[in-house]
């Protein structure tokens, strides 16, 4: 009597059994392909970063430099401390080449450009970041000190060097609804595309939201 209800219990469970090694042989396959694609896409990131080292210098003069118009920006307008001093970081940095390629890894960079031109160019990158820092906080100190104008040139500035900051759309747009020019929303929407994709859609929305 024991063997035979022993048997049945068997019975009963054999379902269950075979369904969680099923599921144990799923998830070692799946394991083992997520596996070999990480392993191929590490060899293949290996691979061009190999073939990126030996890419030779090319001519990098012709790239399209981002150019400061210092003539062109409401300086002295602004009496503060602060503004005097992103004016004259803004004045020092029109001194250096400035390059906006933040949608490029260094990998990117070396295939593209030869390896010997990385430092050069990491550094035109990074005055381009500090470009877009300095004319964000330009313009929205201007409009703090009651200089909404100014500052909607200064930020319309950062729009057309293709900034990647979101919250320089999204003062601008603000700045364009507190004056009367929501209208402007529209075509400030089309020259969000310079944004990364996340960032894109998120700033769209809002500036639509904003209309």
């Amino acid at each position: 009597e024991f063997r035979r209800v022993l048997f049945r219990s068997f019975i009963m469970l054999f379902p269950f059994l075979a369904i969680f090694l099923i599921f144990l042989l799923v998830l070692n396959l799946l394991r083992a392909k997520a596996l070999r694609a990480e392993e191929e896409q590490e060899a293949s990131f290996w691979e061009r970063e190999s073939l990126a080292n030996q890419t030779r210098k090319k001519d990098i003069s012709n790239l399209p430099y981002v150019t400061l118009p210092l003539n062109d920006l409401p300086f002295g307008v602004c009496k503060l401390e602060e503004c005097q001093e992103i004016e004259e970081k803004l004045i020092s940095l029109s001194n250096d080449k400035i390059l906006k390629l933040s949608n490029l890894s260094n990998t990117d960079i070396k295939l593209k450009y030869g390896a010997a031109n990385l430092p050069l160019l990491s550094k035109y990158d990074a005055n381009f970041t500090e470009l877009s820092n300095l004319i964000f906080r330009y313009g929205e100190l201007l409009n703090e000190n009651g200089f909404t104008k100014e500052a909607i040139q200064v930020l319309e500035y950062g729009v057309s060097i293709k900034t990647d900051m979101s919250k320089l759309f999204l003062l601008l747009a603000k700045l364009y609804c507190d004056t009367g020019q929501s209208e402007k929303i529209t075509a400030l929407i089309e020259q969000t595309s310079c944004l990364s994709p996340l960032l894109q859609d998120s700033t769209t929305q809002q500036l639509k939201a904003m209309l």
